[in-house]
């Protein structure tokens, strides 16, 4: 179902004209649970993979914290969503005998570390998180020859990657002209071992909606800065990035919030500007309880789902990592930045 997000408590470029200049459109892409096919736009499903081409896999060192397959991580979700979905559930006699032996039995001391020998030697399987078709979000960038956009992820953190390498995975994107491959549908075995559970999007079906972003403060002039700034000062009731920046999982925009460094100019490795390609929320909430939640699941519109837009990914602390591709040259390596 299409989701449209309600007017924003305030006009900001009828507030401050200058800001009508620097709006950007942002596409939320509304991820909600489901079975995702390969032939559609998704976070965390399947690929429509070329035959001829081998399922990346991303070299060490990594860094994990209890090794799981993709079908423990995928039934540790069943079994839980299962039981908070019933009234009292998530106490333990909600669990069978076989359900609470099973849980118990991902919690062993030392789970990953007997299976880390074995994986040293090993190179790991990417994980799909994100499968975008131009034909269903508007605004991807090279859509003049590519029609398809895939965003992949190593499940481990990489130490060697700079400061913020050690808690994040590494990410990979795929640009696509679908016309000069033969695809099939593609996702890594079940078996597949994962350093960090969080980083598994459980599969979900996208809702593409645009809507209109404004920077982040420290992105704009000194001067507008110190406007927004003391109309927040007299008015409890006014947030500037809460108005500017779409909270959850969306595509190009001014990006995420920045909440835990300021914001800055971000620039490709070759020097040219690296503009907001993918911002990838921590639980993929969609802010349910603020003036960004979709007109069609509030209350009395519709039944809301119990893990309301939850991709079940956990980034950092609770960060957003934000994604971002180089201005010129689709080849060049994305930039990444928790935020």
């Amino acid at each position: 179902m299409p989701f449209t997000t309600p007017d924003r408590p305030f006009d900001l470029a009828a507030m401050w004209p200058e800001l009508a200049t620097l709006a950007r459109t942002a596409v939320r892409l509304h991820p909600r649970h489901g079975k995702p096919t390969a032939e559609q736009s998704s976070i965390g499903g399947p690929l429509l993979w070329p035959i001829d081409e081998a399922w990346p896999t991303c070299t060490g060192p990594h860094e994990w914290d209890s090794l799981e397959t993709l079908d423990e991580v995928f039934e540790d979700r069943r079994i839980k969503d299962l039981a908070w979905s019933t009234p009292g559930g998530g106490t333990p006699d909600t669990f069978t005998t076989e359900e609470q032996a099973f849980l118990d039995s991902l919690r062993e001391p030392g789970r990953g570390d007997s299976r880390g020998d074995e994986f040293q030697t090993a190179e790991a399987p990417l994980l799909p998180v994100a499968q975008l078709f131009t034909r269903d979000v508007p605004g991807l960038p090279f859509r003049e020859r590519f029609d398809l956009l895939q965003v992949l992820w190593c499940p481990y953190d990489h130490p060697e990657t700079g400061p913020y390498g050690a808690y994040e995975p590494a990410v990979h994107l795929r640009w696509r002209d679908t016309s000069q491959s033969v695809l099939r549908p593609v996702y890594p075995a079940r078996n597949t071992l994962v350093g960090f559970k969080d980083y598994v999007p459980s599969p979900c079906a996208l809702a593409p909606e645009e809507v209109t972003e404004f920077p982040h403060t420290d992105l704009l002039s000194p001067e507008l800065r110190e406007e927004i700034k003391a109309t927040t000062e007299r008015s409890e009731a006014f947030d500037y990035h809460d108005n500017a920046l779409a909270p959850g999982w969306k595509v190009n925009g001014h990006g995420a919030g920045w909440w835990i460094i300021d914001a800055f100019d971000v620039r490709c490795e070759c020097g040219a500007e690296a503009k907001p390609l993918l911002t990838a929320a921590t639980g993929g909430l969609d802010s349910p309880t603020s003036h960004w939640r979709p007109l069609e699941e509030r209350d009395g519109a519709a039944e809301v789902p119990k893990r309301y837009g939850s991709v079940d990914v956990y980034l950092g602390r609770g960060y957003d990592l934000q994604i971002f591709h180089c201005g010129l040259d689709p080849e060049h390596p994305p930039v990444m930045e928790m935020v």
